[in-house]
């Protein structure tokens, strides 16, 4: 029992003496700190360097880059003109002009026998005094009506078909134009008939007066003698003398 009793006993260490040797590791030198029993730190891995890599968008921006806007006049490249915008070029020129022919008067003239005879002789004279044509090379136009205050005009690009008849051996004539839009216009009793019904012709659309039936058989004759210097050719005036004729109108 003396044995034992001097014997040294083994203490297990304290929670202050483990808590010295924490901070004697963290704080002091690696030799000093192992002297008193502190564990030694592990040595910090160096740092490693980031490596940049390339980052990738699964879906893209649908925004589209601006362009720059240039302050340099852009060209303008025309186009060859349309037939329509030829024609506004070409300065308008009366072909003829004038009332409806005076043989519309013979027969209602006759028609004076009668009582009766007096109306529609005096229909007749109000026509020739108030009734006018006149083609051109754009147009044509009708003043009818009372005072010839009612004007219709056309142009030739409107009219697709053509209906015409011959009165007093040829010296005038009816004609009847059907436009595209379904209307009709007439003119009555047109004097110089074979000259005026080839100056609508020439004016009138591509193929219009072949579907018309024109030429027939008094225009093919009418034809000839302009071809042989009997008659004078069917064309427009000249241009200075067509201009100073309207100006005197």
């Amino acid at each position: 029992s003396s044995l034992s009793s001097s014997r040294p006993r083994s203490h297990p260490p304290s929670a202050m003496r483990t808590a010295v040797l924490a901070i004697a590791a963290l704080t002091l030198p690696g030799a000093e700190a192992l002297a008193l029993g502190a564990p030694l730190r592990p040595a910090l891995a160096p740092a490693r360097l980031a490596i940049p890599t390339m980052a990738y968008n699964p879906q893209p921006s649908k925004a589209r880059p601006r362009k720059a806007k240039s302050k340099e006049p852009k060209e303008k490249v025309k186009g060859p003109q349309s037939a329509a915008a030829s024609l506004q070029l070409v300065p308008e020129q009366t072909f003829w002009e004038g009332p409806p022919s005076i043989t519309e008067t013979i027969i209602p003239g006759l028609s004076l026998f009668t009582v009766i005879g007096v109306i529609p002789f005096g229909a007749s004279l109000a026509r020739q005094a108030w009734t006018r044509y006149k083609l051109t090379n754009k147009r044509m136009e009708v003043k009818s009506g009372f005072q010839g205050k009612d004007v219709v005009q056309i142009t030739w690009r409107e009219v697709s078909d053509v209906k015409w008849l011959r009165r007093f051996g040829g010296s005038a004539g009816d004609c009847v134009f059907t436009l595209r839009d379904g209307a009709k216009l007439e003119m009555r009793s047109l004097p110089e008939f074979d000259r005026n019904l080839k100056f609508i012709m020439d004016q009138l659309s591509e193929g219009v007066a072949e579907d018309s039936g024109y030429p027939d058989a008094p225009a093919r004759a009418f034809l000839e003698k302009v071809a042989n210097g009997e008659e004078p050719p069917v064309e427009l005036p000249p241009l200075e003398e067509s201009s100073s004729t309207e100006v005197v109108q």
